[in-house]
């Protein structure tokens, strides 16, 4: 009678192949995780924004779009902003608030660093009245990776696109 079955050689190959393939394979799915992680991250961000945008319209009225504890990557809120301030303030009504998906440091520059309003035609604007334009960066969390941006032009309309993030922007 002959026995079937894998002597120690196969399953010492066995296993060095698998350790190759691991060793090739996992630094790139760390990458993909990191980027879906960004993208997931900026579209939250983008789809606040739009609803924001529509919520202006719709209302026909000022709504503004708010960092919670002043930093974009804590969160934000979406609420109708009745004294003009571009701050939520007690009675005022907030429409939504979010919580970034992951831990993704998000940047904005000034013009919307603390906060983003739009009027009943949609478009962004300064509590001053002039236009609000700006740009939000997404770190990646790997050095040499691409971030994201979502750029509001001068109208108020919204766009992604990666891109390098410049020095300073992103932590450590």
């Amino acid at each position: 009678m002959r026995c079937r079955g894998f002597t120690l050689i196969d399953m010492m190959v066995a296993i060095a192949v698998l350790a190759i393939l691991l060793s090739i394979g996992l630094p790139a799915f760390g990458s993909l995780i990191d980027s879906q992680q960004l993208d997931t991250s900026a579209n939250t961000l983008h789809r606040s924004v739009q609803y924001t945008r529509g919520e202006a319209a719709r209302r026909n009225q000022f709504v503004t779009m708010a960092p919670l504890d002043q930093h974009w990557h804590s969160g934000w809120r979406v609420f109708i902003d009745a004294n003009d301030n571009g701050m939520h303030d007690s009675g005022e009504i907030i429409l939504r608030e979010y919580k970034p998906p992951s831990s993704t440091h998000i940047h904005a520059n000034a013009n919307v660093d603390l906060y983003l309003r739009y009027n009943a035609q949609g478009e962004s604007q300064l509590l001053n009245g002039g236009f609000q334009s700006g740009t939000f960066s997404f770190c990646p969390n790997r050095s040499g990776a691409k971030g994201r941006q979502l750029i509001i032009n001068r109208v108020g309309r919204a766009r992604m696109q990666r891109a390098d993030i410049a020095e300073g922007r992103c932590p450590g």
